[in-house]
This record gives C-alpha cells, sequence and structure tokens, in this order.
C-alpha cells in the first residue's frame, strides 16, 4: 500500500541529499583550510599596518581635543557678553588657575586640561574667590584684554576680545 503523504516527500528529499554527499567531488580525506605559514604573513601585514597607522591617529586625537577645548572656551565667552547682554546685568567671565576652571558661573565649572595654560595681562581679581575676571556689560562692551592660550609649551592660540564691541576672535601665534 503506497502512501502519498508529506511523510513520503521529506524522506525522498532526505535521500537525494545523501546521494549527493556521497557523490561530491571533494575526497573525504582533503581538508580546507589556512596553513601556519599563511596565518603569519596575515599577521604580520596586520601588525605592520597597525604600527604605522595607530600612532597617527594618537597624534591627531591629541589634537582633535586641543582644538575642541579652545572651541569650547571661546563659545563660552561669547556665552558670557550674550548672557550680559540679554540680562541687563554685568557678567564676569572667570579663569581660576589654582583649580583649572572657566566659566561664567560662579563658580566656574568647566576643567581646563593639564596640557593648556592660559594667559591674559591686567585682568582684576575677585577677593573672595581668586578668580580672574573679564567683565561683560549690558552694552556689549568689557572689562579685560586678550588671552593666550598655549597647549605642551608650543602652539600658542590668542583669543582677541573688541573691548568696545565685545566681537571674540581667535588665531594662531608662531
Amino acid at each position: 500500500m503506497k502512501q502519498t503523504g508529506d511523510g513520503d516527500l521529506c524522506v525522498g528529499w532526505l535521500a537525494a541529499i545523501r546521494v549527493f554527499r556521497a557523490s561530491g567531488t571533494r575526497s573525504e580525506t582533503s581538508v580546507s583550510g589556512f596553513t601556519l605559514i599563511e596565518m603569519i604573513v596575515v599577521l604580520a601585514v596586520i601588525s605592520l599596518t597597525m604600527a604605522a597607522v595607530v600612532p597617527r591617529i594618537g597624534t591627531n586625537w591629541k589634537q582633535v581635543e586641543d582644538k575642541e577645548f579652545l572651541r569650547e572656551f571661546t563659545e563660552t565667552l561669547k556665552r558670557s557678553r550674550l548672557w550680559a547682554m540679554n540680562s541687563g546685568h554685568p557678567v564676569a567671565f572667570r579663569l581660576n588657575g589654582n583649580t583649572r576652571v572657566y566659566g561664567f558661573e560662579n563658580p566656574p565649572a568647566n576643567p581646563i586640561p593639564l596640557n593648556v595654560e592660559v594667559f591674559s595681562e591686567h585682568l582684576q581679581q575677585d577677593k573672595k574667590t581668586g578668580d580672574f575676571l573679564i567683565i561683560f556689560h549690558p552694552d556689549g562692551s568689557l572689562v579685560g584684554n586678550d588671552v593666550e592660550v598655549i597647549f605642551d609649551h608650543e602652539r600658542k592660540y590668542r583669543i582677541s576680545i573688541h573691548p568696545l564691541f565685545g566681537t571674540v576672535v581667535l588665531a594662531r601665534r608662531q
């Protein structure tokens, strides 16, 4: 008695797969893969590539961090001026060399990286906190002067603040 159900169809496919495997072109003794020499050559090429690329990434990463600090520093100066103009009250941009922070909050909250030195001449000093101040007035003018930022004792930038208009300009110094 022959049954023509789904079970017979599955048994037929399994038999066909067994026949295909048995008649395949591969011999039973061949093994595919990489030899030890091929693996050593590939690892050597990868190692040489990494040795050439990683130091460049590290150097560029440091410059990216430095530029990010400069951008944030100048933006905080600009925000200090805008805050003074919008609030109608003088706002002090604060620098504290002892705690290595800056900002227009009291106390300042933005950190200054360890490889950065910030200089400015003739700034007022808050007697209570010791912070050095650049004071922005509601009309956009300021009391203070330019700021010099030095990275790793070699790369120098000057942040110029116009005394009447309060505009902030960043320039690299040689």
